[in-house]
């Protein structure tokens, strides 16, 4: 499942002048689900540490909050510099990732999405994901696409998720929760809502408090929920803002200044969506945006590289 080529597809994307974002999602001791985490968001340590040192070697690590006052600034940003950036606030950034950056003196941010933390929970593909490679049916019609998939080897449980991804990601009037709920049930498995899986288990509010105080790591927003921002209305759109930054200063003395969008593509934030950020004092929000950044990017624009290891 792995591209043990990683290291040096994500050393390529360095360039003079130029800041390279790289987003991850998790990391692992070993990868031993069949089904789950065929995307390879959560890449294997040994993997990860080739990619560090191998950035490492070649580019200049910055801070998100280095990135943030140089985009203020109008300044340049020093040839082959990077970012590492985590979203959603997987446990395994603390135990697994953090280690490995800290040894090698790389600053890094973690996006945390405060339901998560405050629930142990999944997000909906999680959910999704874990009730698929589980199931007993061996085929289960998609309303959505009007066809039937089989369930029987693991390739075909892959290409089934695949097509919900697709279609959740880029259907506005889904929500994903629901969703998630109906078709899990549909499988079997009712919507396993928490577990202490690797692929699971998020951040406590204790290890929050504690990496907001380490410099090497910053801590950022990344909603309450994990919805589209821009498909939510106004009233959604203030709540999960709200929620998320209360719950970040309440329980981990965690401040607006850096927040992340969920799902990060061009339809996933919007204008309006930005103006709600900055009233509540947010100042640098990056996208997944495939790309990297030349001087005077706008700090709410900020392209990213999602790596995935499959």
């Amino acid at each position: 499942m792995f591209d043990q080529n990683l290291p040096d597809q994500l050393a390529s994307r360095l360039a003079n002048d130029r800041i390279a974002i790289f987003l991850f999602h998790g990391v692992i001791r070993k990868q031993i689900d069949p089904v789950r985490n065929y995307t390879g968001k959560h890449i294997e340590s040994n993997l990860f540490s080739e990619c560090m040192e191998m950035l490492l070697r070649k580019g200049n690590p910055l801070s998100m909050e280095k990135i943030r006052v140089l985009c203020e600034e109008n300044e340049p940003f020093p040839s082959n510099s990077f970012a590492v950036t985590f979203d959603d606030g997987f446990e395994n950034n603390i135990s697994v990732a953090a280690p490995i950056l800290q040894d090698l003196k790389i600053p890094f941010t973690i996006y945390v999405t405060s339901k998560f933390v405050d629930e142990n929970g999944m997000s909906w593909i999680d959910r999704i994901e874990y009730s698929v490679q589980d199931t007993d049916l061996k085929i289960i019609r998609a309303e959505w696409l009007k066809l039937d998939f089989e369930l029987n080897t693991a390739k075909q449980k892959i290409e089934f998720l695949r097509s919900i991804r697709q279609f959740v990601k880029n259907t506005p009037s889904c929500d994903p929760n629901k969703f998630a709920d109906k078709l899990c049930s549909r499988l079997g498995k009712h919507g396993k809502l928490s577990t202490m899986d690797q692929l699971d288990l998020k951040m406590s509010w204790d290890q929050v408090r504690t990496a907001n105080k380490n410099d090497l790591i910053t801590i950022g927003g990344h909603s309450h929920s994990h919805p589209i921002l821009s498909f939510l209305t106004q009233g959604q759109l203030r709540s999960e803002l709200d929620t998320s930054l209360n719950m970040l200063w309440r329980n981990a003395n965690v401040g607006p200044t850096h927040y992340s969008y969920p799902e990060g593509l061009a339809h996933c934030f919007s204008d309006n969506v930005i103006k709600e950020l900055k009233i509540r004092g947010v100042k640098c929000c990056p996208t997944a945006i495939d790309g990297v950044n030349e001087i005077g990017v706008d700090p709410f624009y900020l392209k990213r590289i999602m790596v995935n290891a499959e």
